[in-house]
């Protein structure tokens, strides 16, 4: 059984990996990519949500702004093998008490974590979330999500922000075994959605069935 943590700063996009996941779960597309897998969903847990007042993202579809106050989680099973995995994501509002405590013991309790950072944002915010959390494995896993959002020479980018990623971890003595560029909505509009939306299935079933 592998527990894997989802940790980052906030709207860097962790419970829209992790739903995505669900979804390709429950369509059954988790088989189709690569080092795809039959697999089932044992629980899926968002009740860590909570609707921010007055939030700036209500829609046509009446969705609301929301931000994560308790870890949410999931737990599947491999559907040969019958081993499960949970992957927890607590918030990134570390200035919350109760969202820190959740940070922490999930950094605690994860066998393998992700560290997730969102490409159209600054570096320097997000790399402090990081320098708060104390407990670390010697090796973790990065995601690099919201590539869709990115403007302009996107391979530049990655480069660079990749490059920024590894050397700060390294300084803390914690190596990046891979990384991982992902899309976790389903943007209309976007060439390559497909293929960013299988990398989050794609990651997911790597770090679980294969470390």
């Amino acid at each position: 059984m592998v527990n894997i943590g989802l940790l980052g700063d906030i709207s860097v996009g962790k419970t829209s990996l992790l739903r995505l996941f669900v979804r390709y779960l429950k369509k059954g597309d988790i088989e189709n990519v690569k080092g795809g897998i039959k697999c089932s969903i044992v629980k899926a847990d968002f009740s860590g949500e909570a609707t921010i007042p007055g939030g700036d993202k209500e829609d046509a579809l009446n969705e609301k702004e929301t931000k994560t106050i308790h870890p949410n989680r999931i737990v599947f099973r491999e559907d040969s093998s019958k081993k499960a995995h949970t992957i927890f994501a607590p918030g990134g509002d570390r200035q919350r008490a109760v969202v820190k405590m959740g940070i922490i013991t999930i950094s605690r309790i994860a066998t393998q974590i992700i560290a997730v950072f969102s490409l159209d944002r600054e570096l320097a915010p997000q790399f402090e979330f990081f320098n708060d959390v104390r407990f670390f494995p010697d090796h973790i896993f990065v995601c690099i999500n919201k590539i869709d959002l990115v403007e302009g020479d996107k391979e530049a980018k990655l480069g660079e922000v990749k490059n920024n990623i590894i050397e700060f971890f390294n300084a803390r003595k914690i190596d990046v075994k891979e990384t991982f560029i992902t899309c976790g909505e389903t943007i209309e509009g976007f060439d390559d959605v497909e293929s960013y939306n299988n990398r989050v299935a794609e990651m997911i079933l790597q770090i679980t069935t294969k470390n």
